[in-house]
């Protein structure tokens, strides 16, 4: 299932409306999917609170489940930006081939065994597929693709290791 179908379907259940009747000052910021271990119809859909800086989780799965209001996960106070629906022309399944084909081409020897995808809006991209590989060389392949066009916008490869702190 799409992530606009996934939206689309919270955002008809009651569950939903209540909470955004509650909570007036929220926006929709990011569609998460690890494909290798969900099912095809779950999503986890990301909402902004502006009056408290938090960001609450919806679980998709057929049925919906709300996670509690998390803490913001961002770099150097950075906004946290809306993404715009309406500009989302391809599909989570085109992105991923146009990553696919971006690795084949250009890191062909390092395999992904695990795929991160992020839906979000970022700057100076806008709306991005934020698509990581964590790959069978213990390397990281992180590429932002345009979510209208499928340009591979920005890419960024390293070692696991590299992560590691002194």
């Amino acid at each position: 299932m799409d992530f606009k179908h996934a939206l689309e379907k919270l955002e008809q259940s009651k569950d939903f409306k209540k909470w955004k009747k509650a909570n007036s000052h929220i926006y929709f910021t990011h569609a998460f999917k690890i494909p290798q271990e969900m099912p095809n119809n779950e999503w986890h859909l990301g909402f902004y609170n502006t009056k408290n800086d938090k960001i609450t989780t919806f679980m998709t799965n057929g049925e919906t489940e709300t996670r509690q209001e998390d803490e913001v996960f961002k770099k150097d106070e950075k906004a946290i930006n809306e993404v715009d629906i309406k500009k989302i022309k391809i599909t989570i399944e085109e992105a991923l081939e146009k990553a696919k084909e971006f690795q084949q081409l250009n890191y062909p020897k390092d395999l992904s065994i695990k795929t991160i995808t992020i839906l979000q809006n970022i700057k100076p991209h806008g709306n991005i597929w934020n698509i990581t590989y964590i790959t069978q060389a213990f390397n990281t392949l992180n590429m932002k693709i345009d979510a209208a066009t499928g340009k591979v916008l920005d890419h960024n490869h390293s070692s696991i290791f590299s992560f590691r702190k002194e």
